[in-house]
């Protein structure tokens, strides 16, 4: 059983193409949908992908989709980034495509692995590679899966604490220390830190002609990967 977790896409619509032709390639089984899908550059491209895939690929929710869905459902705008881009994603949207990121799912269970966007308890809260152990303990104390798989943070890593086997997947849109699109290849019981390179110049472009607020910072995001994320 092969499985491809790809998180944190982030509406780079260059980055999920070239990611989603690698695990094509690859022949998976499976592939989890780790949240976080539209909120950037080019929400509508990218949403029109993965909802065709709605049916044949399993989806959990992150807190940019939760978020987008919320100021969608309120009719509440703000005047800072966030709110900002969730607006400007919410107009590229369908409605039945605001209506799906708003019906998908917290976690993700199978056999002994526990998908979540953020941590087992919250879709905000951080793992990083350098949270302290006894932070992590708290987050999976009642978690009966021993392999949790996160994003969120846009780093990839591998972390061993007290029973717990935490992995970032990493960030397909929007990555940090890294010259591609993140993403984990699960094969059998081995797990795989990926990063599949593209043209992040034709993607940075692509943006720069597109109408998206902060279109400058998501390009020289993906031009140039800063050493940490969110």
């Amino acid at each position: 059983m092969r499985i491809a977790a790809i998180y944190d896409i982030h509406g780079n619509n260059d980055a999920l193409e070239a990611v989603v032709e690698e695990i094509d390639k690859l022949g998976v089984d499976k592939v989890v949908v780790g949240g976080d899908l539209a909120w950037g550059p080019q929400p509508r491209q990218v949403m029109d992908k993965l909802y065709a895939k709605k049916e044949d690929w399993l989806f959990i929710r992150g807190n940019s989709d939760r978020e987008i869905f919320e100021q969608y459902r309120d009719a509440t705008s703000s005047d800072d980034m966030v709110g900002k881009l969730n607006q400007w994603c919410i107009d590229q949207l369908t409605i039945e495509q605001l209506q799906w990121l708003g019906s998908l799912p917290f976690s993700y269970t199978e056999n002994n692995r526990l998908f979540v966007h953020g941590s087992p308890r919250s879709d905000t809260e951080s793992i990083r590679v350098d949270t302290w152990d006894k932070d992590v303990m708290e987050m999976v104390k009642n978690t009966p899966q021993s392999i949790v798989i996160c994003g969120h943070t846009h780093r990839q890593f591998k972390r061993k604490i007290g029973r717990t086997q935490v992995i970032n997947a990493g960030s397909v849109g929007l990555q940090s220390r890294a010259n591609g699109a993140c993403w984990l290849l699960i094969d059998s019981d081995e797990y795989k830190l990926q990063v599949t390179r593209y043209d992040v110049d034709q993607a940075a472009r692509a943006i720069l002609a597109s109408s998206a607020p902060y279109k400058e910072d998501f390009a020289e995001h993906i031009r140039n990967p800063p050493d940490e994320g969110p």
